[in-house]
């Protein structure tokens, strides 16, 4: 089956590179939830071409263009970027298009998946396909208008409802949540559920106590917004009892500051600044609790799966966390449960109190039940079935 998948996806050369020059510019969340994806498509006996719509913030006069790439049996094509916004949007739409229809000649029998939240992807995934039959597929890893902190009104909140419209064009959905299909999903069109995926291969670097920060490190990475409980963790961890402990973040938000604000008062927290993946999960594997302070109060969290979740638990460092209401049963006896803000303090405390062996064991048997039945190869395997 071959497979045009359209995303921000970049090529590792490529994003490292946009990495080195202007930082974090796609999430690294996004970045690995679409290229562990496609590396499964290919697993699952898919031939797979990208077009990038590249997310570059501020990007210089090279990054207007840059050529095509072949990548661990990927082929990257780059859409072209303009200066202006306005024009940038209108291009990128009209050179999607005009892509779609150019691979699907080559490929009547292919299929395409796109990523909902590109608005002018999917416009461009419409457009095409009604001059010609392009069958199509929906990724959708978060709810346009129920996302985190996502307050936009009036002319602001137009791109939110082009992409409400767009997600009804579909053939059919790849979903996070089973929230999201009873919500989206009006006219019961064929659909997956693949909350998250991790990469096996994490389990070539072993996690293993000798590796360990002697202290005992809490940490969170990722983007520091309030939104996703920021303050609530660093209130909690002020009120620990143990000198050793540590509260390290890592990733960029506007919560920067008041994370160095709580630093200068207490000095067993401290923010680390923003790194690659591959440095983060390094790190993952050091620490002695790995903490996803989300709420689950908030609407938005039924149907927004926590990535980071997967990825804390692929490290073999324990995770603690709230049981969300996207969150399958399943996962519940592999991770630490927050009850409520008040009560965090209390859970860290104990779990700080733990045994490391307690600890370090619990973490690896949440790690070996993550990557035999949420690796990629098996979680694309579902996408494959559907497309086929």
């Amino acid at each position: 089956m071959k497979v045009l998948y359209l995303s921000s996806l970049c090529s590792i050369r490529e994003y490292e590179r946009m990495f080195e020059l202007y930082g974090s510019t796609s999430s690294h969340a996004s970045q690995k939830f679409n290229r562990m994806l496609v590396e499964g498509l290919i697993e699952n006996g898919c031939q797979v071409d990208a077009l990038s719509q590249r997310i570059i913030v501020n990007g210089g006069e090279s990054d207007l263009l840059r050529p095509d790439e072949e990548e661990n049996n990927i082929h990257y094509r780059y859409l072209p970027r303009y200066s202006n916004k306005i024009i940038n949007r209108l291009m990128t739409i009209w050179n999607a298009c005009k892509e779609i229809k150019i691979w699907k000649k080559k490929n009547p029998d292919g299929v395409v998946i796109c990523d909902i939240i590109l608005g002018e992807m999917s416009i461009a995934v419409w457009l095409s396909s009604l001059c010609s039959t392009v069958k199509k597929y929906g990724i959708v890893t978060d709810v346009p208008g129920i996302r985190a902190g996502d307050r936009r009104k009036g002319l602001k909140a137009i791109p939110q409802k082009i992409k409400d419209l767009m997600i009804t064009k579909y053939d059919g959905y790849i979903f996070l949540t089973e929230a999201m299909n009873t919500l989206l999903n009006k006219k019961n069109k064929p659909y997956v559920i693949v909350e998250g995926m991790v990469d096996p291969s994490v389990l070539d670097i072993p996690n293993l106590m000798e590796d360990k920060y002697p202290e005992a490190v809490c940490m969170m990475a990722g983007l520091l917004e309030d939104v996703f409980g920021v303050s609530a963790l660093l209130k909690a961890f002020e009120q620990t009892d143990n000198p050793r402990a540590k509260l390290l973040f890592y990733g960029k938000g506007s919560a920067v500051p008041e994370i160095n604000t709580h630093a200068l008062k207490d000095s067993r927290i401290r923010y680390c600044g923003e790194l690659t993946n591959q440095r983060i999960v390094a790190e993952e594997k050091r620490a002695t609790l790995l903490i996803n302070p989300r709420p689950a109060d908030e609407e938005w969290t039924a149907y927004s799966f926590p990535s980071k979740n997967m990825e804390y638990m692929a490290s073999g460092t324990p995770l603690v966390a709230y049981d969300l209401p996207c969150i399958p049963r399943e996962y519940i006896p592999f991770f630490y449960q927050i009850t409520d803000e008040e009560d965090m303090a209390e859970l860290l405390n104990n779990l700080l109190s733990k045994d490391k062996k307690e600890l370090h064991d619990f973490g690896l048997k949440a790690q070996r039940w993550v990557t035999d039945n949420k690796n990629y190869v098996i979680q694309a395997g579902k996408v494959a079935k559907l497309i086929h």
